[in-house]
């Protein structure tokens, strides 16, 4: 180590030369980054259902939509609101690559009502219209149970309009162009009718919601990230030169984490977005360690070389462990099978390392270019870090009975942690998004849904009526089902078309049974398709299976899984083997998320402190130490998660992994006060006296870095994203419980533990410890 530290000494400046060179390189891949802000991200990848997914979005490709709300204080159906409708279904082409709309302006009415009422559409011309007659549609449209189920809510105080789009390429950039097109649209309407309330809502909308809301992020947070960490570090290090360079460093760490992640074309997503802030104050945690020791060396009298020589004897080993443990606690995240979560874990982990690599190169030249006069005051926290001492010499054996209370009791708190997963917890709460999906579940009532296909295995199956007539038997048993609000498949078009073929007799409200008069059907489908090009695909292009699609409403992921449970085990038992279904969209997938996710986490989270713990084991080479170090590492989760049990009690599987990176970042501070525990006591100090040394060399040190991760993380509170604010809720109060249980737990655990072993061990035979025998013994 020696060999390390005077080459770090002797060639400084070629060192920092090197990295900035290297690092000029690499920051350039900053100019190729990208981010995704699809649900691409959120899923799993190794859920079985995905290749089935895929497979029937083959057959049935997913139609590219956006979706208009009308709201009003009172019903849609008052002039204002059927205006603000008309005009967006004269004007939907401006959305780029539009092809088609359908809302209650061009609602065809049925034969029986189109001749009843002497019209074709629901809503008359609005110049032919009177207010007297707005009661008469609003009544007329109210009756319709699938309008209501669609388009209209069962109230009318809210109507939808889908506009259908087809954009030219399939790349960010153009659905982002189209999502803007929209919204400018969804503006003039609302400039034009002020009393009316346009929402819109879509894939690309949330695409352009995630994207603006990253972007946001990113100009408000980190800004404020830095001038609140310049400021804390200024006060808590008294100089205003050692915080700016600290930021420097940092600084650079980040464009060399984001510029690595350019160079391999890894786009950020929803979650992966968060590290770089991650980063920053990791990159400024290691660096105050050797800063701090360095001070206050200076204060001792030493010269810059020779107080950068022992900050750096006391400080590689521990810095070095951090990096390795941290690294480890991130890359665990690799267990997960989401690439959010996997992303998160591995941008953070690439800039741990670099921040270690600029920690070494790089900061040493800077701060040693500094004179002398510039020296900083002792640091801000030393007077913290006294009082602390006293408390842990005087009140030790509370503070190791009132933590072991603690930790005890909030164990227990864990099970009352429940697990639940909101895909849209990455939406802005503000957005379009977030209130029209509250909207369709409070007041439609079609939020969700399950799709299917049935695949009946041959060319032109969907023509044969025995296929049929077990794809009705799925469907009206699904429909009869609480859980679903409709159900829609092709054998539904056949029963109506069958009706109105037979004068709306209600006696042929059934499936045909003769194939030429099925065809014939077909055939007047697709004649009607190609006047009404917002109609859903029911069938695929071979005729070989049929797409059904199973509404549901306010279902917890639990629910929803039950629900397709329930239609498997009854495919299982009555549906003919020759017949195969295929789960069709991506609801149950984020459904399944919060078990398959649990489980990844739960396993990456044992191997990492497994990991973790063997390597502070060979790193502090102590058996018993490093597993002492368990303790203050393993515990700032569970009392934190405790609690949150007992006054929250909703985890997410993107909030839980927290638990799994914590270890990662908390193992900081409890290697720095064991390190410098175990050094002492090598050197013949009391158990005591080792406390006292740790506390003076590591403690101001590891406060100021916790502050500057605590305020870091916290200002997630002001994200706009309610994910990133969970975390932020979490994550803080884990890294402060980590400090006061290195501060306050671990040095009378540490003094306890040495006690008994040395009171049971060597001086149960009355033999005295000699100084030297205690260094051996420490070792071990």
């Amino acid at each position: 180590m020696s060999f390390v530290i005077q080459q770090l000494l002797d060639k400084r400046y070629l060192w920092a030369l090197i990295m900035l060179l290297v690092g000029a390189g690499v920051t350039w891949g900053m100019n190729h980054t990208s981010i995704e802000a699809t649900f691409k991200a959120i899923l799993s990848e190794d859920d079985p259902y995905k290749a089935e997914v895929d497979k029937s979005r083959s057959d049935f490709p997913p139609s590219t939509s956006v979706l208009f709300a009308f709201e009003t204080a009172s019903d849609v159906f008052n002039f204002p609101a059927l205006r603000a409708m008309d005009e967006l279904t004269a004007r939907y082409t401006e959305i780029e690559g539009a092809v088609s709309i359908g809302s209650l302006m061009n609602r065809r009415l049925n034969s029986v009502d189109a001749e009843r009422f002497d019209r074709d559409y629901l809503i008359p011309l609005l110049d032919t219209l009177t207010q007297g007659d707005l009661e008469g549609l609003k009544q007329q449209a109210l009756k319709d149970e699938d309008l209501t189920k669609r388009l209209l809510s069962p109230t009318g105080d809210m109507a939808l309009a889908v506009v259908k789009y087809k954009a030219s390429k399939d790349e960010q950039a153009e659905r982002l162009s189209v999502a803007r097109s929209v919204v400018a649209l969804r503006d003039d309407l609302r400039a034009r009718y002020p009393d009316v309330n346009v929402y819109v809502l879509g894939g690309v909308l949330f695409e352009l919601d995630g994207y603006n809301a990253q972007i946001k992020d990113s100009q408000t947070l980190f800004p404020l990230v830095v001038i609140i960490g310049i400021a804390l570090l200024w006060f808590c290090l008294r100089s205003l030169t050692y915080a700016l360079i600290l930021f420097g460093v940092a600084f650079a760490t980040i464009g060399l984490t984001v510029g690595t992640w350019g160079w391999l074309g890894i786009p950020f997503n929803q979650i992966s977005s968060l590290g770089p802030i991650v980063v920053l104050v990791i990159a400024i945690a290691g660096g105050i360690h050797i800063v701090s020791v360095y001070a206050q060396g200076l204060h001792e009298g030493m010269s810059r070389r020779e107080a950068m020589r022992h900050s750096l004897a006391i400080n590689l080993q521990p810095v070095s462990l951090a990096t390795i443990t941290t690294s480890m606690g991130f890359l665990s995240l690799n267990y997960s099978s989401s690439p959010g979560i996997y992303g998160f874990g591995n941008i953070i982990a690439l800039g741990t390392w670099w921040a270690y690599a600029a920690t070494l190169l790089l900061l040493p030249a800077l701060i040693m270019l500094l004179p002398v006069n510039k020296v900083p005051k002792p640091l801000g926290v030393q007077g913290f870090i006294q009082g602390v001492t006293r408390l842990v010499e005087t009140k030790g054996t509370h503070l190791f009975w009132g933590g072991a209370v603690l930790v005890v009791a909030t164990f227990a708190m864990l099970p009352l942690n429940n697990l639940d997963f909101n895909r849209y917890s990455f939406v802005d709460e503000d957005s379009d998004f977030h209130y029209v999906m509250t909207a369709l579940r409070e007041k439609i009532g079609n939020d969700q849904s399950l799709v299917y296909t049935v695949d009946s295995g041959e060319y032109y199956g969907i023509t044969e009526p025995e296929f049929l007539q077990q794809v009705d038997a799925l469907s009206q048993w699904v429909e009869a089902q609480p859980e679903a609000t409709f159900v829609t498949s092709y054998t539904d078009l056949l029963r109506t078309l069958n009706k109105s073929e037979h004068d709306d007799d209600p006696a042929f409200e059934v499936l045909p049974e003769d194939k030429l008069q099925i065809i014939d059907y077909l055939v007047g489908y697709q004649l009607i398709q190609e006047i009404e090009p917002n109609l859903e695909p029911i069938f695929n292009a071979d005729y070989s299976s049929i797409r059904l699609v199973v509404g549901t409403s306010n279902l917890t992921n639990g629910e929803l899984i039950a629900l397709n449970d329930r239609i498997d085990a009854w495919l299982e038992q009555n549906l003919d083997p020759q017949y195969r279904v295929l789960h069709g969209d991506n609801s149950i997938l984020f459904a399944r998320l919060d078990q398959a996710i649990t489980e990844e986490l739960a396993k990456g989270f044992a191997l990492s402190f497994v990991l973790i713990t063997l390597t502070l084991i060979i790193g502090l080479r102590s058996l018993r130490y490093g597993l002492l170090s368990m303790m203050p590492n393993l515990f700032p989760a569970t009392i934190v998660f405790g609690f949150w049990g007992l006054f929250v009690g909703e985890l997410s599987p993107y909030v839980l992994m927290l638990f799994s990176i914590s270890i990662g970042i908390v193992v900081d501070d409890s290697v720095h006060i064991l390190s410098k525990y175990i050094s002492a006591k090598r050197e013949g100090k009391t158990s005591e006296a080792a406390v006292r040394y740790s506390l003076d060399k590591a403690g101001s040190a590891i406060t100021i870095t916790t502050l500057s991760l605590a305020v870091g993380t916290f200002i997630l509170v002001l994200s706009n994203t309610f994910h990133f604010q969970n975390v932020a809720l979490l994550l803080t109060p884990i890294i402060v419980v980590a400090l006061f249980l290195d501060l306050l737990f671990l040095p009378p655990l540490l003094t306890r533990f040495d006690r008994w072993r040395e009171g049971t061990g060597e001086r149960k035979a009355g033999a005295s410890v000699t100084p030297a025998a205690e260094s051996a013994a420490a070792g071990r």
